[in-house]
């Protein structure tokens, strides 16, 4: 995955509102290039009218030595940053030209890591100040530590990808804020983030039975008659309903097919890429590194819906998965599926969001025609009651950490009626949690943000 570099381009055949959107949004961005060499900020625009005003209407009007004297020190002040900050600037954009092509890093989400980026720190100008963050990929922190006269650079990424050039915007500006230049630092160098691991050590058993090859009929299907139970969809017929059961528990259940069993020799899992993925995506890198999907395996997403058999490749593609979160979202589960069966039997694992999205029904209807085990992780589950008005009148309230409790309860609900086993990990503790355990960290972390408000 390359970075962007800041130019949208609009595909063949988008509309013409689309077009214009796109066109505007690549003038603005150069504009905005150009306005970062400007060596003045809005602060020092200011000063520098405040002062031709005293010069103008006080000190020569009135002749007025005081304001005379104010008047050249705010020209001087004004002046002398860009005196300050030009060289240095002029050094930083010829260093990052010598910068040669890096060595490849290998990064975990939300883990601050050294890159090896470096620049001078210019302690010979004590009015200059340096700086920089990331332009693309984003950087969720970027950090300068100073060491032995330069300032080394540690970053914390939000997203896991493959990237293989990086951006940054270096920020050299005065002590008062009245003079700054900001320059765009461009580095070949290959960035693979993948997702932290947190707590996870353990995972819960995989290799499951699978749909059987052995027919009750040689024209009959994998199915035999309806003595398996599952909780009432939208979609199922109201004569397959159990009226004892209804009667006896209050809850709706329909018989479903029993089908042919036979042990998988094989398992399939397939990452889910979309809106909270990344606990989940740490489960399926667990799952590869340490072969807990058994010694036949493979390993799909929705850009590799053919399957991978090996620990690196697999690596790459849950890397690369984050590219299709938007686009496609599960939509070639699938023909993954249907890919893997057509070699026998398999356990089907599949790594979920824990979060609801387009991906939670192309899901469940896999999950309905085939034994499916779902693995979802979290980090950390609340609870977004609202707070009380007395709360909200004497303190600002913020969103915990983690997932909201409605979102990860309905994503177990959809996947359990259509048949799927769910699994639900904390990624912090690696601990499994049930449902009373959710309910429990949703109430503490609900808590836990009160108090700290």
């Amino acid at each position: 995955m390359v970075a962007p570099t800041g130019d949208a381009e609009e595909p063949a055949g988008a509309p013409a509102g689309a077009i214009v959107r796109g066109v505007l949004r690549g003038e603005w961005a150069r504009l905005r290039r150009i306005g970062e060499l400007f060596p003045w900020t809005p602060l020092g625009l200011v000063i520098a009218a405040a002062a031709y005003a005293a010069l103008d209407r006080l000190a020569r009007a009135q002749l007025d030595l005081v304001w005379l004297v104010v008047a050249y020190g705010g020209f001087a002040l004004v002046a002398l940053g860009p005196l300050a900050v030009l060289p240095v600037a002029l050094f930083v954009q010829l260093k990052a030209r010598r910068i040669p092509p890096g060595h490849a890093l290998l990064f975990e989400t939300g883990v601050a890591s050294e890159t090896g980026f470096a620049l001078p720190s210019p302690l010979y100008l004590p009015l200059v100040q340096l700086s920089w963050d990331w332009v693309a990929p984003v950087a969720q922190q970027v950090e300068q530590r100073r060491a032995r006269g330069t300032l080394r650079e540690r970053v914390a990424l939000a997203e896991r990808g493959r990237f293989e050039r990086i951006e940054r915007r270096v920020v050299i500006s005065d002590v008062f804020g009245l003079s700054r230049i900001a320059l765009r630092v461009r580095s070949e160098q290959t960035l693979d983030v993948l997702p932290r691991l947190g707590g996870l050590r353990h995972l819960p058993a995989l290799q499951a039975l699978a749909s059987g090859d052995s027919l009750p009929h040689p024209m009959g299907l994998q199915e035999g008659d309806r003595l398996e139970l599952r909780r009432y969809g939208t979609s199922d017929p109201a004569r397959y309903i159990h009226w004892k059961v209804l009667a006896r528990t209050r809850k709706l259940m329909v018989r479903t097919p029993e089908r042919a069993l036979s042990i998988a020799r094989r398992t399939a899992a397939f990452l889910v890429a979309g809106e909270g993925d990344d606990p989940s995506a740490a489960a399926a890198r667990l799952a590869v590194e340490q072969r807990l999907l058994g010694s036949d395996w493979v390993f799909g997403t929705d850009l590799q819906l053919g399957g991978v058999d090996r620990v690196d490749a697999a690596l790459d593609a849950l890397m690369r998965s984050r590219d299709t979160a938007a686009e496609r979202a599960g939509a070639g589960l699938g023909a993954f599926v249907q890919a893997v069966e057509q070699k026998g039997p398999v356990s089907l694992v599949l790594f979920a969001p824990n979060r609801p999205g387009p991906w939670l029904e192309r899901a469940a209807a896999v999950a309905r025609r085939k034994r499916l085990h779902a693995v979802i992780a979290v980090d950390g589950v609340y609870d977004a009651r609202r707070p009380s008005w007395w709360r909200r009148l004497l303190a600002f309230t913020s969103v915990p950490a983690g997932t909201l409790a409605a979102d990860l309860e309905r994503v177990v609900r959809v996947l359990s009626e259509a048949g799927a086993s769910v699994s639900v990990l904390d990624r912090g503790t690696g601990q499994a949690l049930g449902a009373a355990h959710r309910r429990a960290m949703a109430k503490l972390e609900l808590a836990s943000a009160r108090a700290g408000q």
